[in-house]
């Protein structure tokens, strides 16, 4: 139930462009791993600190259109009652057929009510 309230939440805070709101859902120390495949290789791109994750939300937020995105939770763990991890897939516009889709793994933990994203991994990959 959690994972499902904090990715549905990260989902609609995504659909306003606003990187600042993006980062807000990340710890101070968090980080954001994005890993593109690139013909043969993978390549890695890491983001740590809020205002790192900032900055990379809202260079993905230059242009803007409308879409309507979704994460489908696959599997959640609640580690302790504080530590949870997230696998799943983001679906980036659901308005789209061929709306770019990629997979995630979150580890968040809860501090003051906020479950704050700890280290976020996402894949971007042709899907096979």
């Amino acid at each position: 139930q959690i994972a499902e309230k904090v990715t549905t939440e990260g989902a609609a805070i995504f659909d306003t462009f606003d990187a600042r709101a993006m980062a807000a859902t990340y710890d101070e120390k968090g980080v954001l791993t994005v890993f593109r495949r690139e013909k043969e290789s993978i390549e890695r791109e890491a983001h740590e600190g809020r205002a790192k994750v900032e900055a990379a939300y809202a260079e993905l937020f230059k242009s803007p259109e409308t879409i309507k995105s979704r994460n489908v939770v696959e599997h959640a763990r609640l580690i302790t009652p504080d530590l949870l991890t997230i696998d799943g897939t983001f679906d980036l516009n659901t308005l789209k057929p061929d709306s770019i889709k990629v997979s995630f793994h979150q580890v968040r933990r809860e501090q003051g009510g906020k479950w704050l994203v700890l280290s976020m991994e996402i894949v971007v990959a042709p899907q096979n």
